[in-house]
Order: C-alpha cells, then sequence, then structure tokens
C-alpha cells in the first residue's frame, strides 16, 4: 500500500530528507523556482549547470539524472522538463506526475521526495490528480512537499472521493518553547 507524507516546502525539510531520491519538476523558470531552487541551491547549482552546459535542455517529456555526490541524503536526484506553458492545465499535470511517478517505480524507487508541478487549477484538483498519477504504479513511500497542513487535508478528501488505499500521514507538530524569562535564574544557578 502507497504511503504518502507531506512536510512544509524550505530547505529545513531537504536538510533532514528520509528517502533514496528526488523527483524534482523543472519549469521554464531561470532561476529555479520551488523545489527545484531549494535542491539546486543544496546541490551548489548542480541542476543549473546542467541546463546552462546544454547537458539537460529541459525540454518537455526530457527527464536527468543527477548523483547527488554526498551534497544531500538521497543519493539520486530526477529531473523533470516542464512545458514552456506554466502553471500547468490539468491534462498537463497528470501527464508530467504519471511521468515522473512511473520514472521513480521503474528506477526502483523505495521512496521519493517531490513537490508538485505548477498547477492552474486548485489543490483538491491536483491532489486527486496525484493520486491518480501515483497509483498506476506506486512505490512504497513518497514525501510531499508543500503546505503540509493543506496538503495532508485535501489528500485525504481526494482519497476518500477516488475511494483508494492510500495512507495519508499528517506532519508532525512543532513544539516551541516559550522564550526564557529574565527573572528566572540561568541554568545550573545556585539559588540562596
Amino acid at each position: 500500500m502507497l504511503k504518502i507524507e507531506v512536510a512544509d516546502l524550505g530547505l529545513p525539510a531537504i536538510d533532514t530528507l528520509d528517502v533514496d531520491a528526488l523527483a524534482i519538476f523543472v519549469g521554464p523558470e531561470r532561476p529555479l523556482q520551488g523545489f527545484a531552487g531549494f535542491a539546486d541551491w543544496r546541490m551548489c547549482g548542480a541542476i543549473s549547470r546542467a541546463i546552462r552546459g546544454g547537458v539537460f535542455g529541459a525540454t518537455p517529456d526530457e527527464a536527468l539524472l543527477i548523483p547527488s555526490a554526498g551534497r544531500i541524503a538521497p543519493g539520486r536526484i530526477f529531473c523533470f522538463a516542464l512545458p514552456p506553458a506554466v502553471p500547468l492545465a490539468p491534462d498537463a499535470f497528470l501527464h508530467a506526475s504519471r511521468q515522473a511517478c512511473e520514472a521513480m517505480a521503474k528506477a526502483g524507487s523505495e521512496t521519493f521526495a517531490t513537490a508538485f508541478p505548477p498547477y492552474a487549477g486548485d489543490l483538491p484538483t491536483a491532489c486527486k490528480l496525484w493520486l491518480e498519477a501515483s497509483l498506476v504504479r506506486p512505490v512504497r513511500r513518497q514525501l510531499l512537499l508543500g503546505d503540509a497542513r493543506a496538503l495532508q487535508r485535501e489528500l485525504v478528501a481526494a482519497r476518500t472521493a477516488l475511494g483508494v488505499e492510500v495512507e495519508i500521514l499528517a506532519p508532525p507538530s512543532r513544539v516551541e518553547m516559550p522564550p526564557r524569562a529574565r527573572a528566572l535564574p540561568h541554568v545550573g544557578a545556585v539559588i540562596r
């Protein structure tokens, strides 16, 4: 059964990834934005260099595999080019999502992290289309990055609407300690 976890998109999430690969959608924007931009930053510009050097033309339906060389925990980074018209229409979103999910399964990925490609529609429809694409050849676990709370809520609704068995895990809650009051002694102080 497919398990989907959600997390907020950002450098902290990328730094703590527990997956074997990344699936990154690369649109026509330069510099790279969203998940592609964060991953490129952590990879010291490797994706941008591949584009500038002509190794990856970022033309529709083109894909590129880059080894992470230890710069981030996942060993493989898969880049999937998007059509020049972004945000994507529903059929283009489904095509891009299906292409990425099938490629990750064919590559033997057990767990991968990704973020949705830019979508012209609403989040509920994007979640439904993503689940449809993911279930063609499901992997064991996906980590979707974005607005974690909204993703979790809409993925659960899409799962119910489609009537499919997918485990969707809520993001971990963050507990922050209040700042130490100035009136309190520092740790280890002797009070007499």
